[in-house]
């Protein structure tokens, strides 16, 4: 029978036959290579409403070209991070934040693609705030030191 996987996670999974009934399945059911990941489609045998001996169906156009959620949220988490090397401040938070929610959901999936992006983007972010915020604390220190220096030497605001 074919069916289409609609997700799985901790050992279980569930699909979609072409009966429009879902079934449940052990992940040990599972005889493709990888992971099901949901649009896929699959052939399988129904046994008393659980899916057995499930496999891809090579070929199968339901599942080509879509990518799980957490991958997209990697992918903007990655182009916000692109962003914040030309605007500062608000699309690192973004890539930050994206990239932690996308790392947590990857694991849940088990999308090892979408882990790597999402880590990449909320790294990066904490990377780049970290430099941003040296900067800033570098320029303060020099403005504070040449403003002490005046006051020191007796300088006024015309005098610099």
């Amino acid at each position: 029978m074919r069916g289409t996987i609609l997700g799985a996670h901790d050992d279980r999974g569930v699909l979609l036959g072409a009966d429009d009934q879902r079934r449940e399945f052990a992940l040990s059911e599972w005889r493709s290579g990888g992971v099901p990941v949901a649009g896929q489609v699959v052939d399988f045998n129904d046994e008393a409403g659980e899916a057995r001996a499930i496999y891809v169906v090579p070929g199968a156009a339901a599942g080509a070209g879509r990518h799980s959620g957490a991958f997209v949220l990697g992918a903007i988490a990655v182009g916000c991070l692109a962003l914040g090397f030309i605007i500062p401040v608000l699309p690192t938070v973004a890539a930050f934040i994206l990239g932690a929610v996308g790392a947590a959901q990857a694991q849940q999936e088990k999308d090892d693609t979408a882990l790597l992006l999402s880590r990449i983007a909320w790294i990066g972010a904490l990377v780049l705030l970290a430099i941003g915020a040296i900067v800033l604390l570098g320029l303060f220190a020099l403005i504070g030191t040449v403003g002490f220096a005046a006051l020191v030497h007796g300088l006024g605001p015309g005098d610099l």
